[in-house]
Formats: C-alpha cells, sequence, structure tokens
C-alpha cells in the first residue's frame, strides 16, 4: 500500500502533529524511502503537493516521504540505506562526502539555504557590518553557524567582540522577539515563518548578498544507487522537478493537497498562513537566473565549486580531503523541467512581498 508518512512529528506553528495518509497502490510502482531535512512546511509542500497530484505515481515511484531532523542527519541517514533518497542542504552533503560517505547530488532545488542574521524590524542593525559588538543568538549545530566568520569578513567587520548566544532551535524565535539578543542566527525558510506568521515585524540579511554561495536543498543519493539503478535516479529528478513546476504554478491547490494529506495541520488556525510564508520564501529562491535560464533542477559547478572551498576552508577539519566538484554532483538529471516567460512572471510578482524581508 502506498502511504504518505512523517515519522515521529511533524509540526507547523502551535505544535500541530501530522500523521499519516493512505493511498490506494498502483501496479508495478517502485517502493522508495524518502527523508526530508527538516519538518514538512511551506517550503516542503512540493513535494508533498506533488506526491498527492501524481506526479511521482506517473514515473512509478511509490515514495515514501519522511520528516528529518537536521542536513546532516537526513545525509547520514541516506548513506547508511534507511533511506534511498532524500533532499538535505548543499553545504553539509560536501561536508559529509569529504568525510568519506558516498553521496551524489542529482539536482538543486532552490538556490540559496537561506543561511543569514535576523534582526526585529525595529532595531538599529542596519547593516551587517552593525553586528559588531553585539549579542547574538545562536545554535551552534545548525548549517548556518560555522558560516558566520565568513560572513564578517565579507561584511568587513570582526567577530572578536561578538558574543554569541547559544540556544535550543525551540526557543532561539523567541530570544529574539523578547530581545534578550540583539539578532540571530538563523534559516530564514525556518525562521522567518515564525515571526511574519505572528506579525512580529523582521529583517534578515542573507549571507549571500555578502557574497557566500550557498545553494539551498539538493536531491540526494548514494553512488551505489545512482550505479545500480540510474534510472530511478533519473525518474525521480524528473518527477520532483516536476513537482516544483506544479507547485510554482499553481500553489493554491498544491498546498490544499498538502493539507489533505495532513489534515491535522488544517485545524490549526494559523498553519495556512504560516505554510504560504514558507512557501512563498522557497519559492522566491527558486526563482533565479539558474532556474530561468536553464531548468528547474541545474546547478551551476562553478558555484559548487566555490562552495566546496568555503566548507573546507570553515567547516572541514584538517584530516578532510577537498571533494571535486565531479566527484558529488551528477548533472545530467536536472534542467529538463522549464517554465514559460509567462509563468516565471507570474511566479515573481507573486513572491515579491518576500524578496523584500532578505536583504
Amino acid at each position: 500500500m502506498s502511504k504518505f508518512t512523517l515519522t515521529r512529528r511533524a509540526a507547523v506553528a502551535g505544535g500541530v502533529v501530522a500523521a499519516g495518509l493512505a493511498r490506494p497502490a498502483i501496479a508495478q510502482q517502485r517502493a522508495v524511502k524518502f527523508t526530508l531535512p527538516w519538518l514538512a512546511e511551506g517550503n516542503y509542500i512540493y513535494l508533498i503537493g506533488g506526491k498527492q497530484k501524481g506526479i511521482f505515481a506517473k514515473h512509478g515511484i511509490d515514495i515514501d516521504i519522511s520528516r528529518g531532523f537536521g542536513s546532516l542527519a537526513a545525509g547520514q541517514a541516506i548513506a547508511s540505506g534507511q533511506f534511498e533518497f532524500g533532499t538535505m542542504i548543499t553545504t553539509p552533503i560536501i561536508l559529509l562526502v569529504a568525510k568519506g560517505l558516498p553521496l551524489v547530488s542529482l539536482a538543486t532545488m532552490d538556490y540559496d539555504a537561506g543561511m543569514g542574521v535576523g534582526v526585529l524590524g525595529d532595531s538599529p542593525i542596519t547593516s551587517p557590518a552593525m553586528l559588531a559588538g553585539k549579542k547574538i543568538g545562536d545554535v551552534p549545530t545548525s548549517a548556518e553557524f560555522p558560516f558566520f566568520p565568513a560572513f564578517a569578513k565579507k561584511a568587513g567587520f570582526s567577530t572578536d567582540g561578538v558574543q554569541f548566544v547559544n540556544t535550543d532551535n525551540k526557543v532561539l524565535e523567541r530570544i529574539l522577539a523578547e530581545k534578550q539578543v540583539d539578532a540571530m542566527t538563523g534559516i530564514a525558510s525556518s525562521s522567518l515563518p515564525i515571526f511574519i506568521s505572528k506579525n512580529i515585524p523582521v529583517r534578515w540579511m542573507l549571507y549571500s548578498s555578502a557574497g557566500l554561495p550557498s545553494y539551498g536543498t539538493g536531491l540526494t543519493t548514494t553512488q551505489a544507487t545512482l550505479a545500480k539503478e540510474r534510472a530511478l535516479c533519473e525518474a525521480m529528478t524528473q518527477a520532483a522537478c516536476e513537482c516544483l513546476a506544479y507547485s510554482l504554478n499553481e500553489p493554491e491547490e498544491a498546498t490544499s493537497l498538502f493539507l489533505k494529506a495532513m489534515p491535522e495541520l488544517a485545524l490549526n488556525p494559523g498553519s495556512k498562513e504560516f505554510l504560504r510564508i514558507g512557501m512563498g520564501l522557497h519559492d522566491y529562491v527558486v526563482a533565479k537566473p539558474e532556474a530561468k535560464q536553464h531548468g528547474l533542477g541545474y546547478s551551476d559547478t562553478e558555484t559548487l565549486g566555490r562552495m566546496v572551498d568555503l566548507v573546507m576552508q570553515y567547516v572541514a577539519s584538517p584530516e578532510m580531503k577537498r571533494p571535486p566538484v565531479e566527484t558529488w554532483y551528477q548533472p545530467d538529471f536536472g534542467g529538463k523541467v522549464t517554465l514559460s516567460p509567462a509563468q516565471w512572471s507570474a511566479v515573481d510578482g507573486r513572491v515579491a512581498e518576500f524578496g523584500k524581508l532578505l536583504a
């Protein structure tokens, strides 16, 4: 039986729990276990709504999607065989490959991980350089935290006087809202919906705005799966990109299908706005030149190479070896699903409000 499951807990604003939804099996379907890097929120409407639309089934795939517990954990679970595919932020893919895990990225699904620094709307901090000497909340294990020194260097300020306040990810946004800290580091798609859905004005300074490349999630599998089941990898990439195109063109329908898959979320009066914000932020970082000019899933190898340099300089330990892009990125499958200029124009108009939040 085909099923949609978010194993354990899947929470949106207010701590709503998502359960599974059973669907009839389709003959000749290839069962695939798939992990998200985190909770099923607005940035993954395209995968879940697309599954409910039947896009994976059309490609012969019976996909079972589970929530994740961070990109590093997702990558380790894929490498160990717990899942055959998943999505995870690209920098952790690079780090795990440098550690020796046999992962490979099949496509880039969005073009900015949203790594950055958030400040309240009324904060006197109006530029990255003004973070010097400030108190900044952080989660040390989060993907963006190790790259803060690189961001500071690019932005032209020293981290010597910065006071980092290490905290749990469950309270990070709260301590900023309560002004216990001057700023926070985080991932925009996770943190901004929390603030905005609660009508708390906030501004976000992306690391990428300072010149640090930070592609978002990559569709990931293992080298062994690519070697043994190349046709499946191609079908997964095509299906994921078609799901993304569907969601970009039909956001309301995709959201409706997402909520049908997890009806408990619809019981929370704030969930639809929370999902709309998360989806809008995600779609904003999809609608970039890479996708518009080359097709969904395309990755610029020069940008990936610059990301490898950053990982090796700021995150990797001395014993790790620099992984050449061609050893962990498969360029053959992405870029085959495109939107028309008119469709991209409609997407740009819909997500313009979210671009204003990302400096």
